[in-house]
């Protein structure tokens, strides 16, 4: 039990400690700050706001506070990121032609966000 506790422990320290790297600091859908969700689809981290509407498209998605993360879960999250989904997902978004998305532009087309996955 006590090792399960420390494992936890560790996890957690991680896993903020991933949160203030530079580019998990905002959300990867919306850019807004300080996002407190990770979701397990794609191993980002995004805000309340588009948590929600990734809930909506039956994309898992746990609370950095609330949850238990596994070591599995973990270091999914390190080899993923916000840095690693971008590579990924935005590596054809021409910022000269196209803005980078916000929260309010999300909030009143949450379907944008998904676009890009």
């Amino acid at each position: 039990m006590a090792s399960r506790v420390k494992e936890d422990e560790k996890n957690e320290r991680i896993i903020r400690g991933l949160l203030k790297q530079q580019e998990n600091r905002r959300c990867i859908n919306c850019n807004s700050l300080g996002p407190q969700y990770v979701c397990t689809n794609f191993w980002t981290f995004v805000c309340t706001n588009c948590s929600g509407i990734h809930r909506e498209f039956t994309h898992r998605v746990k609370s950095v506070s609330m949850a238990k993360f596994t070591s599995q879960e973990v270091v999914a999250l390190q080899e993923g990121g916000n840095q690693h989904a971008k590579e990924i997902y935005f590596k054809e978004w021409d910022p000269q032609r196209n803005s980078a998305p916000n929260s309010r532009f999300s909030l009143k087309y949450p379907i944008f966000i998904l676009y890009l996955y």
